[in-house]
Order: C-alpha cells, then sequence, then structure tokens
C-alpha cells in the first residue's frame, strides 16, 4: 500500500461518484462553494444563476423539485434549494467559460 493518498480533486473520480454531502440553502445568494458541487435541487420554484470562472452568468427558472446536474462552485438563487457537494475543494477546480461550451 501506499504511504501516501492522493488529495481529492478533479481527476479522482472517484471523488466526484461518492458525492452527496448534502448543503440546504435558504437564502438569496451569490454563494462561493468551498467544495465543487455536482447538484443542485429546487426545493421550491424560483431562479438559479450559474457562474463560470469569468463570473459570466446563467440563469434558470425552475419549478419545484427540479434537480440539475452539473459541476459548479458559484450559484445565486432567489428560491430555497439543496446543493449536493463532492469532496473536491473548490480551489482545485476552475469552471469553464460558457462560451468555450457550445460552437
Amino acid at each position: 500500500m501506499s504511504q501516501s493518498w492522493p488529495k481529492p480533486g478533479v481527476g479522482l473520480v472517484g471523488e466526484y461518484q461518492v458525492s452527496g454531502h448534502i448543503l440546504p440553502i435558504n437564502s438569496t445568494g451569490p454563494h462561493n462553494l468551498n467544495y465543487v458541487a455536482s447538484s443542485i435541487t429546487a426545493t421550491e420554484a424560483g431562479t438559479i444563476t450559474f457562474y463560470d470562472s469569468a463570473n459570466n452568468s446563467v440563469a434558470l427558472t425552475v419549478d419545484a423539485g427540479v434537480r440539475i446536474v452539473a459541476k459548479f462552485v458559484k450559484f445565486s438563487n432567489t428560491n430555497d434549494v439543496a446543493v449536493e457537494l463532492t469532496n473536491i475543494e473548490a480551489a482545485r477546480y476552475s469552471s469553464p467559460l460558457f462560451a468555450n461550451l457550445k460552437s
């Protein structure tokens, strides 16, 4: 066995797969998370805004019970949400720019 274990990071698939630390949030944002999120569930209807590493934003209007599966470290909300976190530190993840995700 190894004397040193790898630190949780973006390349460590297991850390992402075993995500499930729930963070209920009942205040409006923006929120900067200490760990990379793997999903967010709206517990009531409202708007959730996601931010990339350049602070560009995309807002989605959602109904209660909608679950969005995505990696993110910064968001804002107008409704109560439950965020599912991984064990990957936010400082080890850089959100891609939204403009680079589409052609």
